[in-house]
């Protein structure tokens, strides 16, 4: 019994070790040309404030009323 586990946690570990390597060269996708303008369209800071308010306010109203209940 404890070959097999022995035996496996190498096949595991052998398997492991191909995926991490063999990993290592790839990408996710090309950068952009040099005469394309990457910059946004549209910055996305306006209601960033706003919607952490928002999002704390309505975490602290769930909290409070987890704890009445």
């Amino acid at each position: 019994m404890m070959s097999i586990l022995r035996n496996l946690k190498t096949k595991l570990f052998l398997a492991s070790l191909f995926v991490v390597l063999s990993a290592t060269s790839l990408k996710a996708q090309d950068g952009f040309p040099d005469d394309v303008n990457d910059e946004p369209a549209v910055p996305i800071d306006g209601f960033v404030v706003a919607g952490l308010i928002a999002g704390a306010a309505l975490g602290i109203k769930k909290i409070r009323k987890s704890k009445e209940a």
